[in-house]
């Protein structure tokens, strides 16, 4: 039996801007849960409680998968 990879993937704009604040954060190192209000602060949109849910999601799961840097 084969590893399952579930990946959380943004269905609409508002969910890509919100991924990739959240991978831009995630590249510094600085990933937290606590990061919520960090990202929300950048989004030129009020969430909506959908867009919310799937930023705490997305965090979780970009926690859980890194992204790899590129050392210089």
């Amino acid at each position: 039996m084969g590893v399952l990879t579930i990946s959380v993937q943004p269905l609409n704009d508002r969910e890509l801007v919100i991924a990739q604040t959240v991978d831009r954060i995630s590249c510094d190192g600085t990933l937290h849960l606590t990061s919520i209000p960090k990202v929300a602060a950048t989004l030129d949109f009020v969430m909506y409680r959908s867009d919310s849910e799937f930023l705490v999601r997305y965090i979780r799961w970009r926690m859980d998968h890194p992204m790899e840097t590129l050392s210089a």
